[in-house]
């Protein structure tokens, strides 16, 4: 899948490979590599932050996780990678992504559902990572229920390395016939102080239609 790319990186995208560096488990420094563009894509498109991968590196399979990924700012096009080499007996810190799953009763009454997290840090022997973690959204029975970092179950062996109290979802509470009205009411009432100011800016001051209009005089004299 690698190989050296200690050259120009705009000569390795023209043989349609990525620039990549390599770090972690026992080395001193980076290596610079590349990979195949469409062999990477089709993993990539299966691969989480969490999920453990395998790198041919000069002829040694080493296990990675993915690290910083840079993209083109206009066509998202992949332009580099980080990845990171793994001790396999060695716990490491990684992220997993939040899945929600099920249905919130306090939604079906009306309630709007807020999500704060899409992820969570946590650390664990890299065999032991998943590449998500299931939420069921069913305990979100109340306005008053929410979901927070420790409510999540966490495979076995894996270990939270995150803020524990750090809210993850919640329902909102849907606004009341009072609150829409006068919310409306502040919309109008805004809408009508904007065009106000405008038709004020758009009128002549009176000191300047009379001098346009003894211009105009002027011209006709002439």
């Amino acid at each position: 899948m690698t190989r050296d790319a200690s050259v120009d990186p705009e000569d390795v995208r023209a043989e349609a490979r990525i620039p990549a560096v390599i770090y972690g488990g026992e080395r001193k420094e980076a290596q610079s590599l590349s990979v195949d563009r469409s062999e990477f894509i089709k993993l990539f498109r299966q691969a989480t932050p969490s999920t453990l991968l395998d790198v041919d590196v000069d002829g040694t399979v080493v296990q990675v996780l993915l690290g910083e990924i840079q993209y083109h700012p206009v066509t998202d096009e992949i332009l580099h990678i980080d990845l990171r080499q793994v001790d396999l007996k060695v716990p490491t810190k990684a992220v997993i992504y939040i899945t929600f799953v099920g249905e919130s009763p306090a939604v079906k009454l009306g309630g709007m559902l807020m999500t704060n997290r899409d992820k969570i840090k946590v650390k664990a022997l890299p065999e032991k990572l998943v590449s998500e973690i299931e939420i069921d959204l069913a305990t979100l029975d109340t306005f008053e229920a929410s979901l927070q970092v420790k409510d999540i179950a966490l495979p076995e062996g894996v270990e939270l390395n995150d803020d524990e109290n750090a809210s993850v979802a919640f329902v909102k509470r849907p606004k009341t016939k009072a609150q829409i009205a006068a919310e409306e009411a502040a919309e109008d009432a805004a809408d009508a102080a904007a065009a106000e100011a405008a038709d004020g800016d758009a009128a002549p001051a009176e000191g300047d239609a009379a001098a346009e209009g003894e211009e105009k005089k002027e011209e006709s004299a002439e």
